[in-house]
Parts: structure tokens; sequence; C-alpha cells
């Protein structure tokens, strides 16, 4: 449910596989072909992500594997040894969601492999865990939404206690954003559907050509309300809610409170729906 981003403001993946991605693909940049069957094990890795395998259960082989492989290493502070790590770290940061041993494994790597790119991206990983930790407080279930009042691109009153009674997403997205354009289509299919049902949407665009933002909405049928301001990543309601990955949602149910936030596709749908039962 909850994504964990790998560098701070990047745009976030649709899947929460960021981080392992990201690592992957350095594993893949840096590791000698066949050194310790590492790559060996980044294949299979992917073979059971994409044959659903997502418990520490499931995974076990390949934890184990990881235990194996930095065994080979013989305690030796190498850059195969700590990216090794790197990756246990990231399947349980991403897949299993078990941030307490993900952020002890980025630790370890600190630790145990100072001067290795992959103690560098520890340290970044650990400051943005600790970031999502503050969003996810922020924007926690149950909490009331904490609002904000602008005006939108029509220089109308804009603020989600504009709409008592009514489910609203907040969505924070740009037209640059790979990820966001690719939800787009799930989202506007979401409101075609709920909206004469109370379901609302308030878009806040961190884009800095308002033309450009203009004819994307229009040739998309974005017929929602939007903030913008041309900061980019500057932009006032973001930079409020320490928003520094989109796209970034949050839904709210009738009462201004929390339901979630950074729901995608089917979950944000079925969100919609169950909160609109209500």
């Amino acid at each position: 449910m909850k994504h964990v981003i790998m560098k701070i403001k990047l745009v976030a993946p649709l899947l929460a596989l960021s981080l392992l991605t990201a690592v992957l693909t350095l594993q893949a940049q840096t590791a000698q072909p066949g050194t310790n069957g590492l790559e060996v094990l980044v294949a299979q890795v992917r073979a059971d992500l994409k044959a659903g395998k997502h418990t520490e259960v499931e995974l076990a082989g390949d934890l184990k594997q990881f235990d194996s492989l930095l065994a080979a290493e013989n305690g030796k502070a190498t850059e195969q040894g700590a990216q090794i790590l790197l990756m246990k770290g990231a399947v349980y940061a991403e897949v299993l969601q078990n941030l307490t041993q993900a952020k002890a494994i980025f630790t370890q790597i600190k630790t145990q492999y100072p001067g290795t790119q992959a103690a560098t991206q520890s340290d970044q990983i650990l400051k943005t865990l600790d970031h999502q930790a503050e969003v996810d407080k922020q924007f926690a279930a149950g909490a009331p939404f904490p609002d904000f009042s602008v005006t939108d691109l029509a220089g109308k009153p804009l603020a989600v206690g504009n709409y008592k009674g009514k489910v609203v997403l907040v969505d924070f997205w740009a037209t640059w954003c790979g990820p966001c354009r690719a939800e787009l289509p799930n989202v506007v299919a979401t409101y075609a559907k709920y909206h004469d049902q109370g379901f609302e949407i308030i878009g806040i665009s961190l884009d800095q050509d308002r033309d450009k933002l203009v004819s994307f909405i229009k040739d998309n049928n974005m017929t929602w309300p939007q903030y913008f301001d041309g900061l980019g990543w500057q932009n006032k309601v973001a930079v409020k809610y320490s928003i520094e990955s989109i796209p970034a949602t949050v839904l709210i149910d009738a009462k201004g409170n929390i339901i979630d936030h950074d729901l995608r596709g089917d979950a944000l749908t079925q969100a919609v729906a169950k909160a609109l039962a209500k």
C-alpha cells in the first residue's frame, strides 16, 4: 500500500518496486558478470516477484541466498558484499514492507562498508525512509486533513473544506511525470464513474508551464480544479505537505478525515466506492 521512494524528488513508479528496481539496476552496472552468483539471485528475485511471491515465507529461499552470498565474502568490506546487503534491504523495504529490518540492513551497510557506493546510497535511503515515515504520520488514516486555501487556475477559491460532504482526492502530479500520466486513465475513469455520487478531485500541479498544463488538462478531459503556481517542486501546497515524489495522493472522506494516501489503480477505485457507500 505504501510506497518507499528511492531518491528525494524522484517520480514514484506505479508499482511498489521502485527501490528494488533501482538497486537491481545499480547492481547490474557495478557487479562483474557471474560474481558470487549475485546475477543469478537477481534473476531469481525478479522471477519470484513476477510469479506473485511477496511474503517473507514465499521469499525465504531468496533471503537465505543473500546470506550465503555474503558469507562467501569472508567478512571483507567489499563493494560486492555491500551490494548484496543493499539488495536484501530493498526487498525488505519495498516488497515485504518491513521498514524496521530494512533500516537495520541499510545502517549495517553504512557502518561496515564505508566508502562504498552502497554506503552512500544507504545513507540517502535512510533519510528517505525517515521522510516517508513523517509523511505517513501526517497523512495517517482517520486523522483530520490539514487543509489549504488557494485559488485554482480559474481564480476561484480552492480548499478541501469547500467540498463538505464529498469524498475528495488531492492529487499531486505534473504533465512531465510519466507515472502520473500512466495512472491518469484510472483517475479519469474513477472520476467519471463516481463524480455524480459525490466524488471530487483537486489537482496540485507541479508544472512550470501554464499553457502546457492547460492544454494537457483539456486534451485529457481533466475537468476538476487545479492549483498551479509555476514553482515546480517548490509548489506552495506541495511544500506545505513535504511532497518530494509524485504522483502523490490523499483520499479524504465526507467528514474531512483522511482515508489513505498514495492509492493507485483498483485500490483507489475501491476506496472511493467504499467511502461513498458509507
